[in-house]
């Protein structure tokens, strides 16, 4: 026996929600508080203590987000800036690590003083500290310990190429502490940032909850970036 569903029983589906950027959030700010002194809103307005005084602490206030704003779009794009030199140095150095690795791993099979020295016979670690360790470990134990460097020569892994690298890891760590700094400082910008906004923005949504009704249905509501029908 054919069934057919019925439509009363189908479940919704939840409305999908639009998120405003903050860009454009503080841009309705902007103009709401900007015309907040035109005459045929601040007369009605002010009935319910928008005063001048009022309008004048919240457009300061808004200046100072802008301002906060401004500074956390600065550091995030030089967080991003150091992290993306850090991820291409770190790759380069890794690269040349893997084959030298492997090209040891084959030359010192059976050689246990060589296999433990190096880590050869670790598998290859996750974290960012961990390669760290193992990477800068390796070329050191190349560096101070001859024999084992000299026999490495027979692969390609040379002293200069030995060298090369340990001043590569270097400057690995450096902009690794380079990078944890923009980003501790682009946190705080954006705390900064999102304190001073949760701060202003109910006081706004409040204005223009006032506003719309007070001025229901006045086209004058368009000045401060209410759409009236």
């Amino acid at each position: 026996m054919e069934t057919t569903q019925n439509p009363s029983t189908e479940v919704p589906q939840p409305k999908k929600q639009v998120y405003e950027s903050i860009e454009a959030t503080i841009a309705k700010m902007k103009l709401a508080f900007s015309n907040a002194l035109l005459p045929e809103i601040f007369d009605v307005m002010y009935t319910v203590g928008y005063t001048v005084d009022k309008i004048g602490l919240l457009k300061s206030e808004l200046a100072q987000l802008e301002v906060l704003h401004q500074t956390q779009t600065k550091e995030s794009a030089d967080k991003y800036n150091e992290t993306d030199k850090f991820n291409v140095k770190k790759a380069e150095v890794d690269s040349i690590f893997s084959t030298h690795r492997g090209l040891l791993r084959i030359l010192f099979k059976g050689n246990i003083h060589a296999l433990k020295a190096l880590r050869l016979d670790e598998s290859m670690p996750r974290t960012y500290s961990a390669w760290f360790q193992m990477v800068s470990n390796f070329y050191s134990q190349l560096a101070e310990t001859p024999d084992i460097l000299t026999k490495a020569t027979a692969v390609g892994v040379t002293e200069a190429k030995v060298a090369a690298q340990r001043q590569a890891i270097a400057e690995v760590q450096s902009l690794k502490e380079s990078q944890s700094k923009e980003s501790a400082e682009a946190q705080a910008a954006t705390d900064a940032r999102d304190a001073a906004f949760d701060a202003l923005y109910p006081q706004y949504t409040d204005y223009i909850k006032y506003a719309k009704i007070l001025l229901a249905g006045n086209q004058v509501l368009e000045a401060i970036g209410v759409k009236v029908k």
